[in-house]
């Protein structure tokens, strides 16, 4: 049995202004739409997550484990909740072509998470779950990285104030996805497989959404190796590695001095 770990759901509800000008100035396109391009995502990755783990809860025999779960479902329920608001205002500023064309994609992918929910395998589910939350834990972790290099790109309005905070609590929930797969499941070359099927999938509907973000301010559609990966490879592939486990990582003080800003 395993202690919960300290993972925290703050109600947070970040005010956007109706101009957001520091989301698409122009000045970095390829990484300003690949940021938006995955905040399309969000309000249909995550409650993907979300089915997917209470799905399995009465599978879970670790009490503190089970604990962590909840924790981990309440969290992303803010960020999706977060991240749909400033996305209708997004696409709300890029007119209703734009917008009926990144709706498309929306739908093409909320229909796969759900299609995945109802037909595939628990164990199909699971990894797919693990592997997005391995991605995400080398991205927060590179993001950081740059914090305190003092080379971080981010806004400092309310956009940036959401990724602060959602990529601090990634990094506060790192452990669940892995330790609920390997709980449940626990085959490595499933895992290694399955992550790359997952990024695969999802990177797809990544790049579908940049390529229409990028010619809506005039640039090249094309698909772009996604900015963090540059700085953040090694970090990436050792989420493949048998001895990979996120319970070993230390995320340094950076993560919670973000989140003590949003209390609970």
């Amino acid at each position: 049995m395993t202690e919960p770990h300290d993972i925290m759901v703050r109600k947070v509800k970040f005010e956007f202004p109706d101009e957001l000008d520091d989301v698409l100035p122009g000045n970095d396109p390829v990484r300003e739409s690949y940021l938006v391009a995955f905040s399309l995502t969000m309000p249909y990755l995550e409650p993907y997550l979300i089915r997917t783990f209470r799905s399995v809860a009465d599978d879970i025999a670790d009490p503190g484990l089970a604990a962590d779960v909840q924790e981990f479902i309440g969290q992303e329920a803010q960020h999706f909740q977060n991240h749909r608001r400033i996305n209708e205002i997004i696409k709300g500023q890029l007119g209703p072509t734009v917008a009926a064309e990144l709706e498309a994609i929306e739908d093409r992918l909320d229909a796969d998470y759900r299609r995945f929910n109802t037909s595939k395998s628990r164990r199909f589910n699971l990894v797919y779950a693990e592997g997005f939350e391995a991605m995400t834990c080398a991205m927060a972790l590179t993001s950081i990285a740059a914090v305190e290099a003092g080379t971080s790109t981010t806004p400092s309005g309310p956009w940036g104030q959401l990724w602060g905070w959602h990529l601090a609590e990634e990094l506060e929930h790192r452990t669940v996805a892995f330790d609920l797969y390997e709980h449940l499941e626990g085959s490595y070359p499933y895992r290694v497989l399955g992550s790359l099927r997952s990024h695969a999938h999802f990177q797809r509907a990544i790049d579908r959404l940049q390529r229409v973000l990028l010619a809506s301010q005039g640039h090249p559609s094309r698909p772009h190796v996604p900015y963090w990966f540059r700085a953040g490879r090694s970090r990436y592939l050792n989420t493949f590695k048998r001895s990979y486990n996120p319970g070993l990582i230390d995320p340094g003080p950076i993560p919670a001095l973000i989140l003590s800003r949003y209390p609970a």
